[in-house]
């Protein structure tokens, strides 16, 4: 059992209901898009103490990823700038609860993924046992130790390592530009104060 799950299971809000228990509720129901509960899930926890209003906030954030989500990317968006806006406000004024009222209805009225969730925990448990990824060959361009000695300059990063899935339609002709000047460019053949970067890009 965690440090913090600890902290939370022990702890009781002002009218004798586990914290722990108040909080899995207001996830839950946020989850089922159960609007009102949620509501009175949250006003328990800010009202018992500004502790409990922090750590409702960070539940709100994290539930816009973790249950919402692909159904709402601009959900932690949202989230993000309503946790900043109610900072404005002490934690008596009586603004602060409309702050996190709004953030429960709109995540109560997103479509739900939990997809981001699954994938964390397929990688943190295969991790767990032992699986170590592999180095692509994709990964050995001209940035790593490997590519350049391999051989693999500007031309094969602009042929293979830098190609994007999907590509977006743009309205400009930059990579073709870019390939034009790729063929006559020699790293060896460049002006003596042409500017270096350091390594360590990817």
């Amino acid at each position: 059992m965690s440090k913090d799950y600890s902290l939370w299971a022990e702890a009781k809000t002002k009218h004798g209901l586990q914290v722990d228990e108040v909080v899995s509720g207001l996830q839950k129901s946020i989850r089922r898009s159960m609007t009102e509960l949620a509501c009175r899930y949250a006003y328990e926890l800010y009202t018992t103490s500004p502790v409990l209003l922090e750590k409702l906030w960070s539940r709100l954030l994290t539930i816009s990823v973790e249950d919402v989500g692909f159904g709402n990317l601009d959900a932690a968006r949202h989230m993000y700038v309503l946790n900043q806006m109610r900072k404005e406000y002490a934690y008596d004024d009586p603004d602060q609860p409309m702050y996190f009222i709004h953030a429960i209805r709109i995540l109560c009225s997103c479509e739900k993924d939990r997809s981001s969730d699954f994938l964390k925990n397929i990688v943190i448990k295969t991790a767990a046992m032992g699986e170590v990824p592999e180095i692509i060959d994709l990964a050995l361009d001209k940035h790593t130790k490997r590519g350049k000695e391999m051989g693999r300059d500007s031309k094969h990063f602009f042929n293979e390592a830098c190609k994007v899935i999907p590509q977006a339609k743009v309205d400009n002709d930059y990579r073709e530009r870019y390939g034009k000047i790729l063929e006559t460019y020699d790293p060896e053949k460049v002006e003596e104060d042409a500017f270096q970067y350091a390594i360590g890009r990817v």
